[in-house]
């Protein structure tokens, strides 16, 4: 058996793959050498054995990226072909975003990672068990800030803190002053994954900047490593052919398409979770880690990036911590990762830096089988 522990959007899970099960039935069907895997065939197969709506995956070789494939429609009923120009939301993967957002302001000596929350929200309330947390700790979820991660907390946020109105940023801001004057709900130092604390960073930034969260991310990140087609929230709001949301499925186990209107998140939560992009461009993104880690010239500075890699806390099955990333242990190889569900799409980015090569996913659909297709994925590609 493997076992293999991600943060998947706002649950955690562990996810158990069976060497007898869904890997060896794929791996029949390739060719075991992973470097002449035809992609289209693969993702079709992976489409085909866990009835996805959609999929896209790229794999990344010598910091290029090697190959790309698109399959599927953007809904499983009555809907049209997904295409290299679709772009997917890859919620919690966001979190590496934000966190690569915060080595640019470490960079520019506006911050260090020791910075302490306080020293900047001066004129806010603070609960005396907030007083010394800092940066690095809330970017890995060791602050004993509360998670945000249901969706009574997510989508019902306006019944927490009633009073939550104004610009995005505004809004932001209330949501900081709320959650620092509470009691925290957790010890410092102990990993509890916190959707809301990635809320608190992108406020940070914002006190710090006087810019908004969104303009940072597009001037700072977008546009230097040209991910032309990222923005946040949903596509399908405004193109119907991008790619719709599953949660569900019907008796023929055929994902059901969600209205487009329902299960919209407060825009507070965009440094979270709600980046949408095409897989072209998540996987320049992931393209970029790559030429970090061996050490080439990638536009950014590296020992502020490689602090994203660093671990912070070590979990009980030896899995760790970083900054937006995960450092997760399979067959003895410490992989470089995060995943990403909100329960109705599903997306993962990981690196083997033994190799330098890296996978990025998605799908439109973010239920269980979605999760098994997504590590099948992960472990064919990087020869896990």
């Amino acid at each position: 058996m493997k076992l293999i522990l991600y943060f998947s959007g706002i649950i955690s899970f562990v996810v158990i793959l069976s060497s007898i099960g869904c890997e060896r039935s794929l791996t029949a069907q390739h060719d075991n050498n992973d470097n002449n895997i035809d992609l289209d065939s693969f993702a079709l197969a992976i489409k085909q054995q866990y009835m996805l709506p959609g999929l896209a995956i790229a794999t990344i070789k010598d910091s290029k990226i090697s190959d790309i494939a698109v399959v599927g429609m953007n809904k499983a009923q009555k809907g049209y072909p997904l295409s290299v120009e679709s772009k997917f939301q890859i919620a919690s993967c966001t979190k590496s975003f934000t966190a690569l957002l915060v080595a640019t302001f470490v960079e520019e000596n506006l911050i260090s990672w020791e910075t302490k929350i306080s020293d900047v929200f001066k004129d806010i309330s603070i609960h005396k068990g907030y007083q010394n947390i800092t940066i690095r700790q809330v970017l890995s979820h060791t602050a004993g800030l509360a998670q945000f991660w249901t969706d009574g907390e997510v989508f019902g946020i306006k019944n927490i803190i009633p009073d939550l109105n104004g610009s995005i940023s505004e809004r932001r801001r209330k949501f900081t002053q709320w959650n620092l004057s509470q009691k925290p709900p957790f010890t410092v130092g102990e990993h509890h994954y916190s959707n809301g604390g990635y809320v608190i960073i992108a406020a940070l930034l914002e006190e710090i900047s006087g810019k908004s969260f969104e303009m940072l991310m597009k001037q700072r990140i977008f546009r230097k490593l040209e991910l032309n087609s990222a923005e946040f929230g949903y596509p399908f709001l405004y193109d119907t052919s991008q790619p719709y949301r599953h949660m569900y499925r019907d008796e023929n186990n055929i994902g059901i398409s969600m209205d487009r209107t329902t299960r919209i998140p407060d825009e507070i939560f965009n440094p979270s979770g709600f980046i949408s992009l095409t897989i072209k461009d998540f996987a320049r993104y992931a393209s970029f880690y790559t030429k970090v880690l061996k050490g080439e010239d990638a536009g950014f500075n590296r020992k502020a990036v490689m602090e994203l890699f660093k671990p912070v806390v070590k979990l009980e099955n030896t899995n760790e911590i970083g900054l937006g990333w995960q450092i997760i242990k399979v067959n003895g190889i410490a992989t470089y990762g995060h995943t990403g569900s909100d329960k109705t799409m599903r997306s993962a980015i990981a690196i083997n830096p033994e190799t330098g090569n890296a996978v990025v996913f998605t799908t439109n659909i973010g239920d269980r089988e979605s999760e098994l297709a997504m590590v099948s994925v992960i472990y064919k590609i990087l020869d896990l």
